[in-house]
């Protein structure tokens, strides 16, 4: 048993982490532009309270001075074992000495490594994190198994999964992780490549990897995650100001304007952003099932750079909280998000591709994602779809989804100056009850720290959506909107095709700047104003269309500005004042095929 211990040791010794992931810097370059760069000394300065760890100072940085705490303990902080980095960070550092015999899974065959053999206390009575790692490292060199938390409450710090592996918290498992700083690693927050706090559970460059059991998954809300690293949680004096904090702002703001920027100016703002709780990336085929999560400092499930995931069967509790998003695709592809139940305060599921000038540098589209079977509660958005489109998201499908007392339901967003091709997405079957506006494709979203934009040509900061599909939507009482439709007039939104729809809210469906609009089949009640209202709508098809009531003070459908259009098989309610309104000499232009209009005191008006 010596000599194994022995073993054990001199392998995790010998053991080096690619530089690829340590230490890092970044340069401007006029001629290729910004990226990463390893292999640079770390600067010691930081503004606030930092943890970091780098192959190339071979120093641990602790504090809000940035003191050197320790030399020669160089680790990368996702592919070092976690138990390097918790001791050099002051969390538990795991002792190798004790190896129990892991039992072995029926049904797999593969070895089991229950945490409490390994001196996990399951009343709480003493934090898991040495138990954890512990029987990481056993199933590590093991070639992979089962680490198993059975029932009981836990505390732990960050736990990193590793490949061929599975974590499984059983029925009547709680794993709280405590509010606390962490080490900071490379990573991507809201788009943007930077200095990140290491996840609660995370890899990458990993795969074969499952996180599933009935048990429970348990941490901070946004705001106390606020004060990990010291001092207040952030917040904005202004709307010119992101809601991180001034450094992360602006951070933002040199990128955006390709001015250089420094490792030191990623550290200052490091302390300011959050840990995402469920983190892979660089991975592929990942499981996240079955577990419920509670709360969030940040993204909940997160899948940066990866492939061939599977999230399902989710509890997610994590309302309120700004940037809590519930699943989020990151230029990421092959996904599928299916029988999930997310509460949270921003978007439910959301799929990303990176933000701005540092997004098309990435450049890696979102592609090819699957979502069904979900119910949304209190989201921002129930599917979302950017506002981070730079690298391109396409050949998305969502259906039978339910939204209750959310912001939006389906809602697809960019600005200028994000870039990025939206294309071929399909959503079907869908429930929509007390949201605010039940479907929104825009191209004027404004994120905290952002202005409004102006009109420009057309370039790679141009957003362009096209070949969208929505069909069999119900939208019960939307306190804003039914539907808001916003392109640019430099690129207008083109192909979007609605069917089977069937709304009411404060407001009807509007539209403006679009190419080949279809409105087939579609019913709304409006509290006010017209049912329709399409505004500088090019080739656009509306076929039977009808209001749920009479409109007696309002037009049906008010169309301006749209020469070609064909509004066909539409009826008037009885009662009806005004069904067509247009422009004053637009009525020429528009071509009126199989309506049945007799019951409208005015079938159509020019004003």
């Amino acid at each position: 048993m010596l000599a194994q211990d022995r073993g054990v040791r001199r392998a995790f010794r010998a053991r080096r982490a690619p530089e690829s992931w340590v230490g890092f810097s970044r340069e401007v370059s006029p001629a290729r532009g910004d990226r990463w760069a390893e292999g640079r000394e770390s600067r010691r300065k930081s503004c606030a309270t930092t943890c970091i760890l780098t192959m190339q100072t071979q120093e641990l940085v602790v504090g809000r001075t940035g003191r050197s705490l320790r030399k020669g303990t160089g680790v990368n902080l996702l592919h070092k074992p976690l138990f390097h980095t918790l001791a050099l960070c002051g969390i538990v550092f795991a002792n190798l000495l004790v190896m129990p015999a892991p039992a072995w899974a029926a049904n797999s065959g593969q070895p089991v490594f229950n945490i409490v053999a390994y001196g996990a206390k399951n009343d709480g009575s003493a934090p898991a994190t040495q138990a954890l790692q512990r029987a990481i490292a056993a199933a590590k060199a093991a070639g992979g198994g089962t680490i198993y938390v059975p029932a009981g409450r836990y505390t732990s710090g960050p736990i990193e999964l590793f490949s061929n592996m599975t974590l499984e918290i059983d029925a009547g498992a709680t794993i709280a992780f405590p509010v606390a700083p962490l080490p900071f690693t490379r990573g991507r927050y809201l788009g943007v490549e930077a200095l990140v706090p290491m996840p609660l559970i995370g890899a990458h460059d990993v795969e074969n990897v499952t996180i599933t059991g009935r048990g429970t998954l348990t941490t901070g809300d946004y705001e106390q995650w606020g004060t990990a690293y010291g001092g207040a949680a952030p917040k904005r004096s202004s709307d010119a100001e992101n809601a991180n904090g001034p450094h992360w702002d602006h951070l933002l703001k040199a990128l955006e304007a390709r001015q250089p920027v420094s490792e030191a100016d990623y550290r200052a703002a490091a302390p300011e952003l959050r840990p995402s709780f469920v983190f892979f990336m660089n991975a592929r085929n990942i499981l996240v099932e079955n577990v419920h999560i509670v709360g969030a400092p940040m993204f909940v499930v997160h899948l940066l750079y990866s492939e061939n995931a599977v999230v399902r069967n989710l509890m997610i509790e994590a309302y309120p909280g700004p940037h809590a998003n519930g699943i989020v695709v990151d230029s990421s592809r092959f996904v599928r998000i299916a029988d999930d139940y997310i509460d949270t305060g921003d978007d439910g599921i959301v799929i990303k591709s990176g933000k701005d000038a540092d997004g098309r540098r990435v450049n890696r589209p979102s592609e090819d994602v699957a979502i069904t079977n979900c119910t949304v509660h209190h989201a921002h958005g129930a599917v979302v779809i950017g506002s981070e489109t730079s690298g391109g998201i396409r050949n998305v499908v969502a259906g039978n989804i339910t939204a209750v007392d959310t912001e939006n339901g389906i809602r697809i967003k960019s600005r200028r100056g994000r870039g990025g091709v939206v294309e071929d997405l399909r959503f079907d079957n869908w429930t929509m009850e007390n949201v605010g506006t039940g479907i929104v494709v825009t191209s004027y979203y404004v994120m905290g720290g952002e202005g409004s934009t102006r009109e420009e040509p057309v370039s790679e900061r141009t957003p362009a959506f096209r070949n969208i599909a929505i069909s069999h939507v119900t939208i019960s009482g939307a306190t804003r909107q039914v539907a808001e439709i916003d392109g640019l007039p430099e690129m207008p939104i083109a192909g979007l095709r609605l069917s089977d729809i069937l709304g009411s809210g404060k407001q009807g469906l509007t539209a403006r700047y679009t190419n080949g609009l279809e409105l087939h089949h579609v019913q709304i009640t409006p509290g006010q104003g017209p049912a329709f209202a399409i505004e500088a709508a090019s080739n656009a098809e509306l076929d039977d269309l009808a209001a749920g009531k009479h409109l007696p003070d309002s037009p049906v459908l008010r169309l301006t500005k749209s020469p070609g259009a064909v509004v066909r098989a539409c009826h008037a309610l009885p009662g009806t004042q005004t069904f067509l309104s247009t422009g004053l000499g637009d009525l020429q232009s528009i071509h009126l095929v199989d309506n049945t209009l007799d019951n409208a005191k005015l079938p159509t008006m020019e004003e």
